[in-house]
């Protein structure tokens, strides 16, 4: 009788898992609420903890710079960036100081209300960013109730890792080359499980559920990091059927890993980029690995969100700084404050709106509040010294605003100018074109900037207005759309009348059906999750631009969404390109 049983989760890294499963689990937190005798006491009960934190921190830290694993190193360099800063345990130390909270109710309640902050984001990175933060939380609780977890750090050969969720400080100290798979009961793609998995290269499937439960410690396991399917305790035919999968998965990962340091090039000699999309300067690693051309989107909100106050211009400058410095000689374009209504900012102080989404928000809220938009400018051409710093303003809609900002700039560089602080004078200006408005008035907007890159998440949901997060109407938002693959072509060749370059950072710059389509329109740079570079770059390399500009002349005669995406894939399957 064949015991075997299958259930499903979310893929978030490719490959083949088997192996014994290895049940990690911590112990519950439990905090009641009670006030404080001495203040004072509690005070140096927290300063106490956070340092045995940070010293862990610390320990894995070098240990990961003894290991000389750069990614590792600067993943948990980032960790403890967000453990230095002052604003993660400011509520914290009100509670306790004016409210009389004790040391563990006040930790709970401050930081959890920052990870509320980031749980409430529309965009779904960030939202993912709130389980860092619940991290350091759990962690400063744990050694304030002497909690011990299991170590990972000395797994046996062909482990899979199944737990509720792996954190940054658990996958800091994880053995990883006996890591065979991972699988989490919760999590989404951009989780730090997805991220890190990706990153190692170790198959990874996460959302399981609770039929997570029914893998038990030791049971032999088989899954596929791509479609999320899951065989507990496989028959030998199973088993067998894995090991071929596999064999021919990492076939497919030596052919993509011949493509590091190779150029992007097209098979008849045309040159693109294939760059990178990043969140936050810990990022930067992931895109070194994959030997990207450059950073596409440096979205720079992340120094805004968890916080009471505003970042200085100092505190922003070295943060642009570290990742201009290590990409060297490459591009990095950073997009300017992005946020509004639907993120809940202390340091904004920002209303709520019915419809934040077409509200107050983006360039709308730098241009209100020029010296919030100042301080960035200042901080970034300070920072272009040390690289080849792009600049570029999301959410512009009209020329008008577009010429509003740039007048802000100059006004920043004037500053900068009179103090005598160096930057560079020929920093590359441009916008993101994301609202139609933008799309079709591209060849006004185009004279006036130096390049544009388009935001397909937005443009998407603005042209068939559809809330991508509305599971009812979720259908209708599609690239593959005949209405928005006409905007974007119409932007590329208003970008191309006027001499300057047009990029892509929306997450269909990486999907491997539309980038034979996007080639043929003209475009000049892809920018994607560093996992899907490689891939990228070795699709760019399968394709010949003649046959990419037939294949756009037919999807534009094609009417509906569902014609554009089957002609897509016939497409791609006739050259071998899936």
């Amino acid at each position: 009788m064949n015991s075997s049983i299958q259930i499903k989760g979310q893929g978030v890294s490719a490959g083949i898992g088997i192996g014994r499963a290895f049940l990690y689990s911590k112990q519950e937190i439990t905090v009641t609420e009670t006030r404080a005798v001495d203040p004072k006491t509690e005070i140096a009960r927290l300063d106490w903890a956070v340092e045995r934190v940070v010293e862990e921190t610390d320990q894995i830290l070098q240990r990961a710079k003894t290991e000389e694993n750069k990614t590792r190193a600067e993943i948990i360099e980032a960790y403890a960036m967000i453990l230095a800063d002052p604003e993660i345990l400011a509520e914290a130390r009100r509670l306790i100081e004016e409210e009389h909270y004790n040391v563990v109710h006040a930790v709970e309640e401050g930081i959890t209300q920052i990870v509320q902050i980031f749980e409430s984001m529309d965009d779904a990175y960030m939202r993912e960013r709130a389980f860092d933060i619940k991290d350091i939380k759990d962690r400063i609780l744990m050694a304030l109730l002497g909690i011990k977890v299991k170590d990972i750090s000395k797994l046996p050969p062909d482990t899979v890792l199944v737990a509720r969720d792996l954190t940054t400080s658990d996958t800091a100290g994880m053995d990883v080359k006996n890591v065979a798979g991972i699988l989490t009961k919760i999590g989404g793609k951009n989780s730090h499980t997805s991220i890190m998995a990706r990153n190692f290269s170790i198959p990874a499937v996460v959302g399981v559920g609770d039929n997570l439960g029914i893998i038990q410690d030791g049971d032999e396991l088989v899954f596929n990091g791509t479609t999320g399917a899951i065989t507990i305790r496989p028959d030998a035919d199973a088993y067998q059927e894995a090991l071929q999968h596999r064999a021919a998965f990492l076939r497919e990962k030596a052919l993509l890993d011949s493509f590091k340091g190779q150029p992007s090039v097209t098979a008849d000699g045309r040159h693109v980029e294939i760059c990178a999309n990043i969140g936050t300067p810990g990022e930067t690693a992931f895109v070194l690995e994959s030997t990207a051309d450059g950073i596409g989107l440096f979205r720079s909100e992340f120094l805004y969100l968890d916080r009471n106050a505003i970042p200085t211009e100092d505190e922003q400058i070295e943060a642009y700084k570290s990742v201009l410095m290590a990409l060297e000689d490459k591009p990095v374009i950073v997009r300017t404050l992005d946020i509004g209504g639907d993120k809940d900012l202390p340091a904004m102080n920002l209303d709520k709106e019915d419809n934040p989404f077409l509200g107050y928000r983006a360039i709308r809220i730098c241009l209100d509040r020029p010296e919030l938009f100042k301080t960035q400018l200042r901080a970034l051409l300070r920072a272009s010294v040390h690289g080849r710093l792009w600049i570029m303003f999301p959410m512009i809609s009209s020329v008008s605003e577009l010429r509003a900002a740039k007048a802000v700039l100059e006004e920043a560089k004037a500053e900068l100018r009179a103090k005598g602080e160096p930057y560079r004078e020929d920093v590359p200006v441009g916008i993101m074109i994301e609202i139609p408005a933008a799309a079709v008035m591209s060849d006004m907007l185009a004279k006036e900037c130096d390049f544009f890159s388009i935001g397909t998440n937005d443009l998407i949901q603005y042209t068939v207005a559809v809330d991508r997060g509305n599971e009812k109407v979720a259908n209708l938002y599609s690239q593959y759309n005949p209405a928005v693959l006409r905007l974007i072509r119409q932007t590329i060749q208003s970008a191309h009348a006027s001499s300057i370059p047009c990029g892509m950072c929306g997450e269909a710059a990486g999907d491997p059906l539309l980038i034979p389509a996007l080639l043929g329109m003209g475009l000049d740079e892809f920018s994607m999750s560093s996992g899907s570079v490689l891939r990228s770059r070795k699709i760019v390399s399968m394709l010949q631009t003649g046959e990419a500009q037939q294949l756009v002349d037919e999807l534009l005669t094609l009417p509906t969404t569902g014609e554009v995406e089957k002609a897509l894939i016939r497409f791609a399957e006739t050259r071998g390109l899936t």
